[in-house]
């Protein structure tokens, strides 16, 4: 880029804004690490990595980000594909744990991940967890802003739900800093409605007295063994009801550390049952399933929740070196071909591009009716969930993920994937039948984002128009235009 350019200009003013050690330029070390993304298709070589390691430093970036005309993002840590043509703005120095025993409750800097949570809470808060991501890889501030899930979110539900996420810091367009129930309208909007309206710098969440002795696992099962499970798995739904009981049912493959089986993969059942062993191979729980013709079990026993979080360590290996795309319809009743049908979808999409059985994954995100119905109503959040016409706000979670090496890739890959996740709705539903909702975490253009925010959307962009007026807090979502660009699931 020519010295004399505009976007040149700005960056050199931005370089003499800090002090070196906050800026990163192509060819360091840092700067990969950080400007990676976990999905190579959102790599968008910014020119700068800043990583302000102080409050003042923050303000001063992005106060000038703001008034520039640079293409910038915010990017916090964890699945980290927020990418720009300029600038990322990192707040990965923003790592602080605070645990408050009176209140019971954990403050929490926006650069962690929730794995330094699981190790801070077993050092500095024994006995107590909160409401966060299952993956220790996850941020803590991207999962939180767009409701987030958790193994306690069906005793207290989503991360972002009054009861849990109790404030959020945030650095304004102008540099002001305030913490967000000093001005309740921007409190509700952080609470599934994303973080575009500033920077967060930092977040306070409930702790919740809980058990480290938890049942968990994983229980594998051959590909003949579907059918059986599919029914077992829709018999739990409609007769569980225990918030301390909950599984995954994933495909077998490389996101669970095991090698590509084929277009036809086995399963394998994350159990997780908080009541402890006894009550897991009950009948009560989980006794169906280790019933299962040739069910295997691997690695069960009771264990602390950082012990089940890095089950799903594996997966990060993929970051920065597979394609990735994820959709998860919501799903408000499991019929016993339901399995079987998301199966079959998996099997054709693999298919259609062999070179997605390697990073791709059907995953079934069992949950009881506390996840989505604790909020109290659905206009006390951004993004609505809940009860909604008197029907129950029961939803598992269907995760899709479509994934593959950037090598051999054909050149409409990206176009091939939008189209599986589109057919996924009513395939996997049935015939006649469709999914509908979709969690506001992993949204994509075709996604109706008016439809999404429902009865909150009209609301929400007036929260957007006061806070982010030039909408330069543009990434993913785009409230104000009611559309999604290309989701970069970070």
């Amino acid at each position: 880029m020519p010295a004399h350019h505009p976007q040149a200009r700005q960056l050199e003013a931005l370089r003499a804004l800090l002090p070196p050690s906050e800026i990163f330029e192509p060819g360091q070390k840092e700067f990969k690490e950080q400007s990676s993304p976990w999905s190579t298709h959102a790599e968008l070589h910014p020119h700068l990595v800043v990583q302000p390691t102080s409050l003042s430093s923050l303000q001063k970036a992005t106060k000038f980000l703001y008034a520039s005309t640079l293409d910038f993002a915010v990017r916090n840590t964890g699945t980290g594909s927020a990418s720009a043509r300029d600038v990322i703005l990192s707040t990965h120095s923003f790592k602080s744990f605070h645990f408050d025993p009176l209140a019971e409750t954990v403050t929490l800097g926006a650069g962690c991940a929730w794995g330094d949570v699981d190790a801070a809470l077993e050092q500095q808060a024994p006995g107590f967890a909160v409401v966060g991501a299952r993956c220790p890889w996850v941020g803590v501030t991207g999962s939180a802003l767009v409701g987030g899930l958790s193994w306690l979110s069906h005793e207290f539900g989503l991360i972002s739900d009054p009861r849990n996420l109790l404030d959020v810091q945030v650095v304004l367009a102008q540099g002001r800093t305030l913490w967000a129930s000093a001005e309740p309208e921007l409190l509700w909007a952080l609470r599934g409605g994303g973080g575009n309206f500033g920077v967060v710098t930092a977040l306070k969440l409930q702790a919740h007295p809980y058990t480290d002795r938890i049942f968990s696992g994983f229980l594998v099962i051959p590909y003949t063994s579907l059918v059986a499970c599919a029914r077992a798995v829709a018999a739990m739904a409609a007769r569980s009801s225990d918030p301390k009981v909950a599984m995954h049912v994933v495909n077998q493959g490389p996101g669970i550390g095991m090698p590509d089986p084929g277009p036809k993969p086995g399963l394998a059942i994350l159990m997780y049952d908080a009541r402890g062993e006894a009550h897991a191979r009950s009948a009560e729980a989980f006794k169906w399933a280790f019933e299962l013709d040739g069910a295997v079990e691997v690695g069960m026993g009771e264990m602390s929740l950082r012990r089940i979080h890095a089950l799903a360590e594996t997966f990060r290996d993929f970051q920065g070196s597979n394609m990735f795309w994820l959709c998860a319809p919501l799903v408000a009743e499991l019929d016993e071909g339901m399995l079987v049908r998301a199966w079959g979808w998996y099997e054709e999409s693999v298919e259609a591009c062999a070179g997605l059985g390697v990073g791709s994954t059907v995953l079934l995100e069992f949950m009881q009716e506390g996840a989505y119905g604790s909020s109290g109503s659905r206009a006390s959040t951004a993004w609505p969930h809940g009860e909604k016409d008197g029907k129950t706000g029961r939803r598992h979670v269907m995760q899709l993920v479509l994934g593959c090496r950037p090598e051999g890739a054909p050149e409409d890959i990206r176009d091939l994937v939008m189209q599986r996740f589109q057919l996924a709705g009513e395939q996997i539903a049935g015939a006649g039948k469709s999914l509908g909702e979709y969690h506001v975490g992993f949204l994509h253009e075709w996604n109706d984002v008016r439809e999404i925010y429902a009865e909150n959307y009209d609301k929400l962009v007036l929260v957007k128009r006061k806070y982010d007026p030039e909408n330069r807090f543009n990434k993913s979502v785009d409230l104000v235009g009611g559309s999604v660009g290309e989701r970069t699931n970070g």
